[in-house]
């Protein structure tokens, strides 16, 4: 890559059910294109891909750096993501890929003067996947391990106050003295938040081969439990 060469990045959200892509370059955000995640996934993001790459007159051959979502989230959403974007970088040898949690891209969304928050997260089975974080030098970095459990036990033992967002408020019932919740609109990553967080994690160099680029599951799929052994 020449020093006056532009970096076309792209980013992938297919975590949630409103998923969609985002284009950018250098540190500037062109456009983003939304669409449904809840059905046919691979196809639509395929399709809004070509959309946004075409109406810039580019090709996935001009992709220098791909952002994507890598959960927890939707089992299968995730996974398409995850399959496209490495399918891309096999189809573009000089493609480098940014692992983005899930958690990292709420947490961009997060509007509160408190120094302690966490993400929220459903994992079904009444579980709650919850990832904490602190400010430090007025940003918000991770504090500690994501934990899989009760959202209420968590919550208990979680300093105060605090401020929780994610599409788990949904889910589990997070209310406290002291705590405070992210308004609704703020709860989902969007391909705007995976972004502007894929580029910070590339700006750090924190780049990922592609055959490493897995997705973050809030616990094992059902499939993979069934298989060890439990009764169906």
């Amino acid at each position: 890559m020449t020093d006056d060469k532009q970096t076309i990045s792209v980013a992938i959200e297919t975590t949630c059910r409103n998923g969609g892509v985002a284009l950018g370059r250098d540190g500037g955000l062109l456009a983003t294109l939304d669409f449904d995640a809840a059905g046919r996934a691979a196809t639509h993001l395929i399709t809004s891909l070509d959309v946004l790459l075409s109406a810039q007159g580019l090709k996935p051959v001009d992709i220098d750096e791909v952002y994507i979502a890598v959960g927890p989230g939707s089992f299968t959403g995730t996974r398409v993501g995850v399959t496209v974007a490495r399918t891309l970088a096999q189809t573009v040898p000089s493609l480098r890929c940014v692992a983005v949690p899930t958690p990292r891209a709420v947490i961009l969304q997060a509007e509160t003067s408190l120094d302690n928050a966490a993400v929220v997260l459903d994992a079904g089975d009444g579980l709650a996947h919850i990832t904490p974080f602190a400010r430090a030098d007025g940003i918000f970095r991770q504090s500690g391990q994501p934990v899989l459990g009760p959202a209420a036990e968590w919550l208990n033992a979680a300093a105060r106050p605090i401020f929780l967002i994610g599409e788990g408020l949904g889910y589990h019932d997070c209310t406290g003295p002291e705590v405070t919740l992210a308004d609704e609109s703020a709860w989902l990553p969007t391909p705007t938040s995976v972004w502007t967080a894929g580029v910070g994690l590339a700006s750090a160099g924190d780049f990922v081969e592609y055959h490493h680029l897995l997705p973050i599951y809030a616990r094992p799929p059902k499939a993979v439990v069934s298989s060890k052994g439990k009764k169906t």
